[in-house]
C-alpha cells in the first residue's frame, strides 16, 4: 500500500478531529487475569552491535541487543534497538517504546502457515518477515530510517522524528513470533520447530533492561498497526504489576470486539487487507487473552472498569485496515457510520462516558494506514496528547 494518499484526496479532505462524545456500549464479561504477573528475564540480554546514524547534522548512537532467553518462531532470537538521545548518548531521558506492525499469522493443523493479510500486488506475504531474528540493519533501516524519512531520503516530520529531535531515547522492539507483540510464553501451536510465543515477554524484558541500565524518566509506548495492539497489551500487563506507563499511542488498530466483527465481515473482500482463510479463533489460541473475545471483551470494557493509563486511539478514516472506503458492514450501516468510525466508536463512547477522561480518540481525515509514521496531522494530535500528560507532572513509572 502506498504510504501517501493522493493529492486530490488530501486537498478535498484535509480536516482532522479528536472526539470525546456519545454514550457507551454496555460492558461485557470479565477479563481473564490468570496469566498475570508475566514472568520474564533480562539475564540473557547482551550487547550484540553498535552503530552511528547521521540524522540531519546530528549524530545518533545505536545500541543493538539480543535476548537469547527467547527464540523466534522460525529461527534466531529476539532483539531490540536502542536509539540514544541525539548528540547525547548516556543522558537521562524519557523513553519512547516503538512497536512496529506486520500483521499476524499462525500454523494450522496441517502445519501450513496462514497470514492474516492478503497478498499485495499478487505477491504473497513472507512468513519469515516476522518469525525470524531482526538484525541491527533491519531494525535500523526498516523501522528507524523508514519511519523518519521520506522515500526521497529527506527527514520527515513523523512522530518518531519529533521524539528523536526532542531528545527522547527510543527503543525499537522486534515482533518475532508474528503475534501482535502479545505472546506470553504459550506453546507455538502446530509449529514444526516447536517453541513458544514470547512477544510480550520479550518486550517487557527489553524495557526492564533499559530502565535498569539507562537513566530513564517518563515512558511512553507507541504502536502502529499490529504494534498498536501490542502497545496496549504492554501497558495493560505493566498496569497489573502496579507500573503505570505515562501514555500509550495506538495507531491504526484497536484491541476491540468491533475489530473482530469487522474482520469476520470483510475478510477476503477486495480492498480489505485481511485474508479469507485467516481464522481468528486459531490465532487467538496461539497468542492468548488479548486475541480471545471469551477472555478479553475489548478495550472498551477495561476503560469502563477503571483502566487509567492515558491512551490515544488514532486512525485515518481511509485506512483499508478498518474497511475505509469499502461498503459498510451491517453494524456500521445500522448506526449511520462508515466502517472505520464504527470500529473506533466503541472506544469513543467509553471515553465520553468518563468525566475528564485521560483517554482520547482522534481521526485523521483524508489519510490511511499508520498516519503517525509519516507527515500528517496525526503527529500534532500525538504532540498535544503528550503535552497534556506532562502538564500534570506524572511520576516516572520505574523509579
Amino acid at each position: 500500500m502506498n504510504r501517501y494518499m493522493s493529492i486530490l484526496v488530501i486537498l478535498l479532505t484535509i480536516i482532522s478531529s479528536c472526539s470525546k462524545d456519545e454514550s457507551i456500549d454496555p460492558p461485557q464479561n470479565t477479563v481473564d487475569h490468570s496469566w498475570a504477573p508475566l514472568n520474564r528475564t533480562t539475564s540473557n540480554i547482551t550487547l550484540a552491535g553498535e552503530d552511528i546514524l547521521n540524522f540531519q547534522s546530528n549524530s545518533i548512537k545505536l545500541d543493538f541487543y539480543r535476548n537469547t532467553a527467547y527464540t523466534c518462531g522460525f529461527s534466531g532470537n529476539y532483539t531490540f534497538l536502542v536509539v540514544e538521545p541525539v548528540d547525547n548518548p548516556g543522558a537521562e531521558a524519557p523513553l519512547w517504546v516503538y512497536l512496529h506492525g506486520g500483521g499476524a499469522g499462525y500454523f494450522d493443523e496441517n502445519q501450513e502457515y496462514i497470514i492474516g493479510v492478503s497478498p499485495v500486488n499478487g505477491q504473497p506475504k513472507d512468513p519469515n518477515n516476522h518469525n525470524t531474528e531482526k538484525t541491527l540493519e533491519i531494525l535500523r533501516d526498516n523501522q528507524l530510517i523508514h519511519n523518519t524519512h521520506t522515500t526521497a531520503g529527506e527527514i520527515e516530520s513523523s512522530t518518531l522524528t519529533r521524539r528523536i529531535m526532542e531528545g527522547y531515547r527510543v527503543l525499537i522492539v522486534s515482533m518475532s513470533d508474528h503475534d501482535l507483540h502479545s505472546g506470553m510464553g504459550t506453546p507455538y501451536l502446530n509449529n514444526p520447530s516447536g517453541g513458544e510465543v514470547n512477544g510480550l515477554q520479550a518486550n517487557m524484558a527489553a524495557i526492564d533492561y533499559i530502565v535498569t541500565n539507562y537513566p530513564t524518566t517518563h515512558v511512553f509506548a507507541h504502536g502502529t498497526s499490529a504494534g498498536s495492539i501490542g502497545a496496549f497489551t504492554l501497558a495493560y500487563a505493566y498496569n497489573l504489576e502496579g507500573i503505570k506507563l505515562n501514555g500509550v499511542i495506538m495507531d491504526s488498530h484497536l484491541a476491540s470486539f468491533r475489530t473482530n466483527t469487522l474482520n469476520e465481515s470483510l475478510a477476503g473482500v477486495s480492498g480489505f487487507p485481511f485474508a479469507a482463510d485467516f481464522i481468528a479463533k486459531e490465532f487467538s489460541a496461539k497468542v492468548g487473552w488479548v486475541a480471545d473475545p471469551d477472555r478479553f471483551p475489548g478495550i472498551e470494557y477495561v476503560i469502563d472498569n477503571g483502566y487509567d493509563i492515558p491512551s490515544l486511539d488514532i486512525y485515518g478514516n481511509l485506512d483499508p485496515g478498518c474497511g475505509g472506503g469499502l461498503a459498510r458492514i451491517d453494524e456500521a450501516h445500522s448506526v449511520g457510520l462508515d466502517n472505520c468510525n464504527w470500529v473506533h466508536d466503541g472506544f469513543r463512547q467509553a471515553v465520553a462516558a468518563q468525566l475528564n477522561s485521560v483517554h482520547k480518540v482522534c481521526v485523521t481525515i483524508g489519510y490511511g494506514h499508520v498516519p503517525t509514521n509519516y507527515a500528517s496531522p496525526a503527529n500534532d494530535f500525538v504532540d498535544e496528547f503528550i503535552s497534556e500528560i506532562l502538564a500534570t507532572n506524572p511520576p516516572n513509572p520505574f523509579n
